[in-house]
Formats: structure tokens, C-alpha cells, sequence
């Protein structure tokens, strides 16, 4: 009887361990598993801001703590967007409502827009329990690319107004 009741003991620790680490593993998030070389790979063609928009949204807080979170998603880390959804809609709110007035222009604002939509959209699948690795690069990607239209369109803004073209008598 000894014997049995030892036994039972030990299995119930042993099941309790599994379990356990079931859960853990089940608790793991793709973007766990997402690396700095699975962000390196995605493809996209990315633009930066010249340096004449550089001397044009130096000021501009919103668009810099963007950069930096863009930097962060870069380096595969995504601690921004985990049960943070107040805070990246404040981030997206203020990032539309302080465009500089030199950028500021109906292509660059739609260019925000696509952008707070691709923010959106990465924040909700960060915070998803289930989904899958392709899913979530895809995302990325999304992401990534609505950010390098947004520098794309501040540059060519600025470009276009500094041409001088003067139509003939």
C-alpha cells in the first residue's frame, strides 16, 4: 500500500511538470521566435529621409520616438507594442497632429494614415497567442514598408518644392 501511494505521489509530481511546461510553451508568442536575422531577411526596398527633411522634422518628437521604435522593431524587439494599445494610439494620434507645417501636405498625411494602419495591425498580431512565424514577418513587413513610404514622401515633397521650374512666355 506504501508502495502505491509513493507511486501515485511521484506521477502526480511528474504530470504536474508537464503540464507545466505545457503551458510555457503554449504561453510562448511568435514573435518569441522572431530574431534580428528573420527581420535582416525581410524584404523591402527601405528610403530614409534626406538630409534636407532631416533639417526639416528635427523637432518633430513623434516622428523621432517612431524612428526609434522602428529601430526596435529592426533588432527584433517588439516591447512596445506588448498590451500597450493606449500608448500606440496616443503615439499615432500625435504623430498626425504635429506633421510639421514644411512636410505637411495631403500625400505626406495619407502617407501617416497608412502607416497608423500598418502600426495598428503589427500591435494587434504582437498581442495574438497564436500566430504563425510567416504571419507575423508578413506584418513586419507591412510595416517596414509603410514606414520607408512615409521618409519617401517627405523627400519628394521637399524635392518638389525646391525645383525651380518656370514656364515659357
Amino acid at each position: 500500500m506504501k508502495i502505491i501511494s509513493v507511486f501515485l505521489i511521484i506521477c502526480l509530481f511528474a504530470c504536474q511538470d508537464s503540464v507545466e511546461q505545457t503551458s510555457a510553451k503554449d504561453e510562448s508568442k511568435s514573435y518569441e521566435l522572431i530574431t534580428k536575422q528573420d527581420v535582416d531577411n525581410i524584404r523591402f526596398i527601405e528610403f530614409l529621409p534626406d538630409a534636407k527633411v532631416l533639417k526639416e522634422i528635427g523637432g518633430w518628437e513623434k516622428y523621432n520616438e517612431l524612428e526609434r521604435i522602428v529601430k526596435d522593431v529592426k533588432n527584433a524587439n517588439f516591447s512596445f507594442f506588448r498590451d500597450n494599445n493606449e500608448i500606440v494610439s496616443t503615439l499615432m494620434q500625435e504623430l498626425k497632429t504635429t506633421i510639421p507645417e514644411s512636410i505637411n501636405s495631403p500625400q505626406v498625411f495619407s502617407r501617416v494614415i497608412a502607416l497608423e494602419t500598418k502600426v495598428f495591425k503589427l500591435e494587434s498580431t504582437v498581442n495574438l497567442s497564436n500566430v504563425e512565424k510567416k504571419q507575423m514577418l508578413e506584418v513586419l513587413q507591412e510595416f517596414l514598408t509603410a514606414f520607408s513610404h512615409l521618409n519617401l514622401q517627405m523627400n519628394k515633397k521637399l524635392e518638389k518644392e525646391s525645383q525651380n521650374i518656370q514656364r515659357p512666355n
